[in-house]
């Protein structure tokens, strides 16, 4: 703990060495020999209503407004620093009783935090990063579906020095979790108090072609699991309307050392086809999870197929139907007009440790984005129904979002 608040304190300190040396003719030979280069600001405004019913739990209902301010020094000698501050206060639709969406603290409670204050350095096309930083992988990533995302405590090292691949390796001691003010570790995270575990992650990007994708990742999480993930993807353009993108993906997870989670050994196989026409987009996708265990996802987004809106379809033994369409309102002559909606059936065990009721998801999404003078708005509203097996237990859902962002560069 004591090195970590040392190490806090430098960073401070060169961040405001860096501020105070950005004067002319000290930066990199890219930068005119008679500018003032003050660095970068970055102010998100984001408004947030969700609204949640439930067949048999009480509803949840939260207006929030508030994002982050985040700044970035210009680079000096190969090194730049960065802070990010985001917070989160509530409006009306602020009953208590009422909370649990994720986009307020407890008791519907506003929050700020400091969730990024990083030192970056860099050598060629490799950059390392220390101290509080957004990482975005598959198992590790921001999951920015609420106010403000995830952030984490770790020292990373990507590299794009060697042609066709992105390589990434982290260690990661921390995470912030959305509404949190404080870090906390990674086990702890994953829902075992008094442990202070971290995850080390390592990952390849191989780009082999404009529309060919292919990405290896390991996640090894101290005393708790090992997580594999591959996923490859490819595009083949019929003609200049028609394409067809067709996804694979892989994963396996099982525990590690101490056990903190128990024995387990689980994994999930996807397959994803969309075909694309004249602004229209045609999706199908199937996932099947293995029988042993839940998938467990404490760091982020779950990066299956299946997974939409509100429900992952990541359940022991669960196999999931998708079928979605969207459409890109370009062509018609509304630029910045979309919209996609989508549909999952999903089959559990009915017996066993492991039976959970079946479920399916319908859901829709409107998305503007205003062009030219009102450009970095973005307007979202969301919809989704949710049906479940009541024999099994479950319960139906419907849940309603409205989201505004205003990204402001400057």
């Amino acid at each position: 703990m004591e090195f970590l608040k040392t190490l806090f304190k430098s960073m401070l300190t060169a961040i405001i060495l860096l501020m105070m040396t950005a004067l002319p003719g000290t930066y990199a030979s890219d930068y005119p020999a008679k500018k003032l280069d003050i660095g970068k600001f970055d102010l998100n405004i984001r408004s947030y209503y969700i609204k949640r019913s439930y067949s048999n739990d009480s509803p949840q209902e939260s207006l929030a407004v508030g994002g982050w301010l985040g700044y970035r020094t210009p680079w000096w000698h190969n090194l730049m620093a960065g802070l990010t501050v985001f917070t989160s206060q509530g409006l009306i639709f602020t009953d208590p009783d009422k909370g649990g969406a994720g986009i307020l603290g407890p008791q519907q409670n506003g929050y700020t935090a400091l969730g990024e204050a990083f030192l970056k350095g860099r050598v060629a096309k490799t950059e390392l990063t220390v101290f509080r930083q957004e990482l975005d992988t598959p198992f590790i990533n921001p999951h920015d579906n609420r106010m403000t995302p995830n952030t984490f405590e770790a020292y990373t090292i990507t590299s794009k020095d060697l042609s066709l691949f992105t390589m990434l390796a982290s260690h990661v001691t921390k995470i912030k979790p959305k509404t949190n003010t404080s870090f906390e570790s990674m086990s702890e995270a994953a829902g075992f108090a008094d442990t202070n575990e971290p995850v080390t992650m390592a990952g390849m990007v191989f780009e082999p072609a404009k529309n060919y994708k292919l990405q290896l990742w390991e996640y090894y999480g101290y005393n708790l699991m090992n997580i594999l993930y591959a996923q490859g993807d490819g595009e083949w353009k019929y003609n200049a309307d028609l394409a067809f993108v067709t996804s694979m993906q892989f994963l396996n997870q099982q525990d590690v050392g101490s056990a903190l989670a128990g024995s387990f050994n689980t994994g999930m196989v996807g397959v994803q086809e969309v075909v694309k026409w004249k602004g229209f987009g045609l999706t199908f996708a199937y996932t099947a999870t293995s029988n042993d265990h839940d998938i467990i996802t404490p760091w982020g987004g779950y990066p299956g197929f299946t997974s939409i809106i509100v429900k992952d379809n990541d359940r022991a033994g669960e196999n999931t139907w998708l079928a979605g369409l969207s459409y890109d309102f370009t062509s018609l002559g509304i630029n910045g007009l979309s919209a996609f909606g989508n549909f999952t059936d999903s089959s559990t065990p009915k017996t066993g440790p492991h039976a959970s009721p079946s479920q399916n998801e319908l859901d829709f999404t409107v998305d503007y984005r205003f062009q030219k003078l009102l450009d970095g708005l973005w307007i979202r509203l969301r919809t989704a129904f949710i049906t479940q097996d009541k024999s099994m237990g479950g319960q139906d859902m419907q849940d309603y979002r409205v989201i505004v962002n205003y990204r402001i560069p400057f």
